[in-house]
């Protein structure tokens, strides 16, 4: 027999508080559970009078015959989690899952390893081949708990431009630890943006360990879509900006970085792009004049900092990272999608002229 429940409409949020024991994130998913399980449908637990979640249920269909489940009770469950829960069952064992919420892209590797799950909003899944079950409920799409400081899901801020630019910019294992002296974002913060990195399938981590794997193309553009596009304001050069390179190959007491088709060998730039900490200064200092239409050159005011982290130097002038000129080109005020796919197509080719391995500086 088949059991299926239909797609209940998502949560939109919260009843009740968030359960945080394992017992009552268990006692929630189990509610869940027997709401969606057709009628004559039972589920019994080896420990029903415990105040510890119990380590196997058991599901029994209408004619008597049943299937026992391990069960896996936890407050938060990461991308980086589903694989040693898969290892740690038996090639015969079913899991059972309960966790407050469970996001999206865990589900769907829950669902790829076999493994049934169901969380406090309602998000279900159990299945058996005997007696044949699958069982299926949505609950919400976003954790409905998640208060202020919490990650939301995406890359915006400093301490994600911090994070996403370190792990572009360094190759190799890394420690969290590491990562927050690499980046220079707040020990709280690296471990609220690594988890959301997690989530999204960007980076892949031990449990509790290093960093293992950056999927660097794929959270680049990714931290491009979710971030905010900086304040830019034109000027225009009245020797033309081949005149403006030149003295900015000078020394110059100006905190710059050059950034966008500028940036690159892929076509000749008619505009100059840059980050500048002080456009005013900036300006002042190379004989520009602001202009509303028809810039020569674009100064954009940085979010952060970290625009002027690991600079390339060519010809005595200041480029961005290539990690942060990608980023520039794929969206923002400086977007060139032709420039991105050039650019993406020399990273690609040959990470190690940009990527340094963890450990040097």
């Amino acid at each position: 027999m088949t059991a299926s429940a239909p797609l209940a409409e998502p949560a939109d949020s919260a009843t009740g508080p968030r359960p945080e024991r394992p017992i009552d994130i268990y006692r929630r998913a189990i509610a869940m559970l027997e709401a969606c399980l057709p009628l004559g449908w039972t589920v019994t637990a080896d420990r029903p009078r415990s105040p510890a979640a119990p380590d196997r249920i058991l599901v029994t269909a209408p004619d008597g015959e049943s299937v026992s489940y391990a069960v896996i009770a936890s407050r938060g469950v990461l991308s980086g989690d589903v694989a040693r829960i898969a290892a740690e069952l038996s090639e015969s064992d079913r899991g059972f899952v309960c966790a407050h919420y469970l996001s999206d892209p865990v589900r769907r590797q829950l669902d790829q390893h076999g493994i049934s799950y169901s969380d406090a909003t309602g998000n279900l899944t159990l299945v058996a081949s005997r007696p044949a079950m699958w069982v299926r409920n949505r609950g919400a799409d976003a954790d409905p708990w998640r208060g202020p400081g919490r990650p939301s899901g995406v890359l915006t801020g400093e301490p994600s431009e911090r994070v996403v630019r370190a792990l572009a910019d360094f190759t190799g294992e890394m420690s969290v630890p590491e990562l927050i002296r690499l980046s220079g974002a707040s020990t709280g913060a690296t471990y609220r943006v690594v988890e959301v990195l997690g989530e999204r399938e960007l980076i892949r981590r031990i449990p509790r360990g290093p960093i293992t794997m950056v999927h660097w193309e794929k959270m680049l553009r990714a931290w491009a879509a979710d971030r905010k596009p900086c304040v830019t304001r034109g000027f225009a050069a009245p020797d033309g900006i081949g005149t403006v390179r030149a003295d900015l190959s000078e020394p110059l007491d100006l905190s710059y970085a050059i950034t966008g088709l500028g940036a690159t060998d892929y076509a000749g730039a008619e505009v100059l792009e840059v980050y500048a900490d002080d456009p005013d200064t900036f300006a002042q200092a190379l004989g520009l004049r602001p202009i509303d239409r028809g810039a020569d050159v674009v100064v954009a005011t940085p979010w952060s900092s970290v625009v002027f982290e690991r600079m390339q130097r060519r010809n005595g002038l200041r480029f961005a990272a290539p990690s942060q000129v990608y980023a520039d080109l794929l969206a923002g005020p400086f977007r060139n999608p032709n420039a991105a796919e050039h650019l993406l197509a020399a990273l690609t080719a040959d990470p190690s002229a940009w990527r340094r391995p963890v450990g040097r500086t």
